[in-house]
């Protein structure tokens, strides 16, 4: 299959099209600067054109089209009606925060189904828009789009269009190489650093969630956006879930490290840490259940689970280095 992808030079892109290609399909990036140097093909497009980016599906006779940067309704539900009729399917990057636990999280709404993991068919958060700020952040602010990023209105948007079938596929908290939000880097980088013990709150050291290696996330995208059979949403991520105590186990033996690993109260903790942990419902996990990707899809992690520790290890201290 001809594959678009937008937000080809991002995190997610560039493995997601060495994945299609791995599969034998033929991935077309789109990047608003190109992709020079890219080992595949990357149109200098923005993606905000919805006009443009449908005349370029139509041109080159792309089958299905993934969605990295599907951040705001307005932003998006142009290039669902434009892509209607031209594409076999759109494949949208949405996110666990779509749940209505990830809300209780953060302590905006109550979550009716607390405990287990959350099923694709699991409440939805009824408070929209979870990182708008009050007042508003101003229209030149760089993160102004935050205050209208949610992936529910979006994922509704995309299945009602006439057209265009579409999948959702809600992701984990991606790690991995080229993470802007170095995400293990709490644990990685006193670990390099050889530091003799590491102090973690130990709320924050029992809470657990859905993590997904960025390799093992593009290979779930491109089977969502090209298995004959993927259809309305599927959840990616690990199969299991440890805590971040274990976490920090699993990449202290990656390293080498024998330090002690520590658990302190809250009121041990540093601020600002201690109080962005205040803000959230640490009893609550936000593991996701994966069975149905893993059933209707044939998914399984394409990375060996020491090899992706040791690339994300190896990422940190490059960074450090930096």
């Amino acid at each position: 299959m001809k594959v678009m992808v937008l937000g080809a030079t991002g995190f997610i892109g560039p493995p997601l099209m060495a994945a299609l290609a791995a599969m034998g399909h033929d991935p077309l990036g789109v990047a608003r600067r190109g992709g020079e140097g890219a080992p595949f093909p990357v149109v200098s497009l923005d993606r905000s054109d919805a006009a443009a980016v449908a005349a370029l599906a139509e041109r080159e006779r792309v089958e299905a089209v993934v969605d990295l940067l599907a951040m705001t309704l307005a932003g998006t539900a142009p290039l669902l009606a434009a892509l209607a009729g031209r594409v076999g399917r759109y494949a949208m990057a949405s996110s666990g925060d779509v749940y209505r636990r990830y809300g209780a999280l953060h302590r905006l709404e109550p979550d009716p189904d607390a405990g287990g993991p959350l099923t694709e068919d699991a409440p939805l958060r009824t408070r929209l828009h979870p990182y708008r700020a009050e007042p508003r952040r101003p229209a030149d602010d760089p993160a102004a789009w935050m205050d209208d990023y949610d992936k529910i209105p979006i994922e509704g948007a995309a299945a009602a269009q006439t057209g265009l079938p579409a999948v959702a596929v809600r992701l984990p908290m991606v790690f991995g190489p080229g993470d802007r939000q170095r995400r293990f880097a709490w644990a990685i980088r006193p670990l390099l650093a050889k530091a003799s013990a590491i102090e973690l709150d130990a709320a924050w050291a029992a809470w657990r969630t859905t993590y997904g290696y960025v390799e093992d996330v593009a290979a779930g995208l491109a089977l969502a956006a090209t298995h004959p059979a993927a259809q309305g949403a599927y959840n990616l991520g690990l199969a299991e879930a440890p805590d971040h105590l274990g976490w920090a186990e699993r990449f202290a033996a990656a390293t080498g490290w024998t330090g002690e690993l520590r658990t302190i109260p809250r009121a041990a903790v540093r601020e600002p840490l201690r109080g962005q942990l205040d803000g959230l419902d640490l009893a609550l996990p936000l593991v996701t259940d994966t069975g149905r990707t893993r059933a209707e899809l044939g998914y399984d992690e394409p990375t060996e689970p020491s090899e992706a520790l040791a690339r994300t290890v190896a990422d940190e201290a490059r960074r450090a280095a930096q």
